[in-house]
């Protein structure tokens, strides 16, 4: 009986067996995914996914420092873009990429909880909602963004309706797994950029109003989002 409840209940919010194969299970998902010849079609909606937790986290930080947020745009191609005024700069400029590592990390902390699969079906689906309805407005060539904020939050709250409690657990894992790789692969990216074209990215705007190195600011959030995604990984395991 006592190996049993170690191994059922939560106290502490501690991970459950089934939670850990869940992720495991998300994890080989995700990675497998990658290697399947048209997965960009596969991903294509997860990467808007995080286009949208990306901008959210510039729109946040911006609220959460005093500023205002004009408009958010999640643009056919992936990319996306956040209008705004005011705030604390350096926090707006690291909000997109740290943001979304934090994201996925909470998300990931809330889906090794027993019965968490339908909540954080239903808390992911509604921040989407109140990122689309708040900042990503349907006029000025926002449709487009608009819709898929829409279409996203309306699918993941059928999901919670209708799938089982392990089917929406799955889903949330997947869904904080994805959140916590392409944290760590857009800032791979970026770091690509800063370091071989002169593109416009959040870090060249942080170098220009800062200083210091547009790599540097790129550096400087890859090992945030290594350091958040550890700690992550490592209070999920803890027993």
């Amino acid at each position: 009986m006592e190996m049993a409840s170690k191994t059922l209940s939560t106290p502490g919010g501690k991970p459950t067996s089934s939670a850990r194969r869940l992720l495991a299970a998300a994890t080989a998902a995700s990675l497998i995914v990658s290697f399947i010849p048209g997965a960009e079609l596969i991903t294509y909606p997860i990467r808007l996914f995080s286009t949208l937790v990306h901008e959210g986290g510039h729109a946040l930080a911006t609220v959460l420092t005093g500023g205002s947020v004009n408009q958010i745009w999640v643009f056919p191609t992936t990319s996306g873009l956040t209008e705004s005024l005011g705030g604390f700069g350096p926090l707006i400029y690291s909000g997109g990429y740290l943001g979304t590592a934090v994201i996925g990390a909470a998300a990931l902390l809330m889906s090794r909880r027993k019965g968490s699969g339908r909540r954080g079906t239903i808390l992911i689906a509604l921040a989407v909602l109140a990122v689309t309805l708040l900042w990503v407005h349907p006029w000025n060539r926002g449709a487009f963004g608009f819709g898929i904020g829409l279409g996203m939050a309306a699918l993941m709250l059928l999901a919670a309706r209708f799938l089982s409690e392990s089917a929406a657990q799955f889903l949330t894992s997947f869904l904080a797994v994805q959140l916590s790789l392409n944290a760590l692969y857009d800032v791979r990216d970026l770091l690509w950029m800063t370091t071989r074209t002169a593109g416009a990215n959040d870090a060249v705007f942080m170098a220009q109003a800062y200083g210091l190195w547009p790599w540097f600011w790129a550096a400087t959030w890859a090992i945030g989002a290594v350091v958040i995604l550890g700690a992550t990984l490592r209070a999920y395991w803890r027993e």
